[in-house]
């Protein structure tokens, strides 16, 4: 039994369960009484959302990136067996880059649904979102005024997301409201994923408002959300509002609402509720004193809690002779751009130490490597500079070689194929564990968009909207 029960208005209700195991059963329960206590009733197509950033075998990164799959388990398990459900399909569209169905094969989500299907009622099924059809969906946002998102996501009588709870290298935090990043395909994700990669995220809230979201805070995730360090936090969170559930998610981790600048602005568009005191908890903690002690468990605040968040500091832990400048990128205001390519080269970097440990980035081969528009001249000092995205400029001298990758964002994909092993540290994406089944889970992914119809869908949208705005 729940130490108190929810009020008649549910919207601003976060309900909070202990959960410290990753049971499939356990949790499967939970889920159940989180949905009566909220007046969650799914029915019809029900479209479901995971957040599965990145995902590999390798014991090394871990499987803190992605929604775990006893949740997974869990959640289709209850929906596929709830009264009136017909269908319940689960889609995600991961790293820029990265086939969506690989990722799902490294986190082991196609053998999780082959378990769910064969016993739950309603027909249960995954798909890509970057393979499948689009619907457009009217926005009338700051970025976006109309957004093209999975027809099974468009169509859906009611969705459900599946967020991890977890830091951020750019935004703090990761939550409910930041998995409709995931809704977009490629070529729209990219879409001002720079300055204005916080408008976008509000945007999104139009076409991915969930109806019911179960976040994974059992394990937590700290520093780099690509492979997290976790710690143990012991809980499962539910509610009907991603701002709520997010303002929860966010005390958890350390950080006030103006401390994760996608709930910052979102308030300031007029979503609510704005203050945790407006949120009501319920279930197994009730209030912000629990909910401190809770908090606890994931307790320092430490350089592990923040490693990656700021590469200079990282360059002078590791003793590393790379070297990074960071310019601006607004010729206004000379502000730079945090969320842009700053955050690849973030995810990128600490992939490296990951698989190749600090010591590689002490005897690493000297290079530059630049953000941004940098006022000051460079000394290369014959070596190699690397000028990441379509805004870096620098006046550089004695360089070996200087190599632009113009693109606006330069995402982690990108830097790996132009920098790869150029510093002298092996990535471990071009290895043949890693880059031979990627590229058949490539190739796949393109027979699956022809059989689909999704090229052509998209050759049809560019000759309706962006050719004829050309002419």
């Amino acid at each position: 039994m729940t130490k108190q029960s929810v009020s008649a208005s549910v919207d601003n209700t976060v309900y909070i369960r202990r959960c410290e195991d990753y049971d499939p059963a356990v949790i499967s329960r939970l889920i159940g009484e989180g949905m009566a206590a909220l007046d969650y009733v799914p029915a019809g197509n029900v479209f479901v959302k995971p957040n599965v950033v990145f995902a590999s075998k390798d014991p090394k990164f871990g499987i803190g990136a992605y929604t775990h799959n006893a949740v997974i388990e869990a959640a289709l398990g209850t929906l596929g067996d709830a009264h009136g459900v017909r269908r319940v399909d689960m889609g995600e569209n991961t790293g820029i880059g990265v086939p969506t169905r690989f990722n799902y094969k490294q986190a082991g989500y196609y053998d999780t649904v082959r378990r769910v299907r064969k016993k739950a009622k309603a027909a249960v099924d995954i798909f890509c979102i970057d393979e499948e059809p689009r619907d457009s969906v009217f926005i009338g946002g700051v970025v976006h005024d109309n957004l093209r998102v999975s027809r099974k996501m468009a169509r859906a009588d009611s969705k459900v997301y599946l967020p991890k709870l977890k830091c951020h290298n750019i935004t703090n935090m990761t939550g409910a409201v930041k998995l409709n990043v995931g809704i977009c395909s490629d070529d729209e994700r990219a879409i001002k994923h720079d300055f204005m990669l916080i408008e976008k995220i509000v945007d999104l809230l139009t076409a991915g408002y969930p109806d019911f979201i179960v976040m994974d805070a059992i394990d937590i995730g700290v520093a780099n959300e690509a492979i997290p360090d976790m710690r143990k936090l012991g809980l499962l969170i539910m509610g009907k509002n991603p701002m709520a559930v997010d303002l929860v998610g966010a005390h958890l981790l350390g950080y006030h609402r103006d401390d994760v600048p996608y709930l910052k602005r979102a308030v300031e568009r007029g979503y609510a509720p704005g203050r945790l005191e407006d949120v009501t908890l319920a279930g197994d903690i009730c209030t912000i004193e629990e909910l401190d002690k809770q908090a606890s468990r994931i307790l320092p605040y430490d350089d592990e809690y923040t490693k990656w968040q700021d590469i200079q500091k990282e360059f002078d832990r590791l003793e590393t002779p790379l070297r990074f400048f960071w310019g601006h990128s607004r010729n206004e205001d000379k502000s730079q751009c945090k969320y842009g390519c700053i955050m690849g080269l973030k995810m990128f970097l600490s992939f490296f130490e990951r698989h190749a440990g600090a010591d590689a980035f002490r005897t690493a081969t000297p290079a530059v490597l630049v953000i941004g528009n940098v006022a000051e001249t460079i000394d290369a000092k014959g070596n190699e500079v690397f000028l990441i995205g379509s805004c870096a400029k620098a006046d550089v001298i004695n360089a070996k070689k200087v190599h632009h990758i113009d693109q606006c964002f330069t995402t982690t994909s990108e830097l790996n194929l132009v920098i790869g092993n150029r510093l002298g540290m092996t990535t471990p994406f071009l290895k043949a564990p890693y880059l031979v089944p990627f590229v058949y889970n490539l190739l796949i992914a393109a027979t699956r968009k022809l059989i689909s119809m999704r090229y052509f869908q998209d050759i049809g949208h560019f000759l309706a909207h962006g050719l004829v705005r050309r002419v």
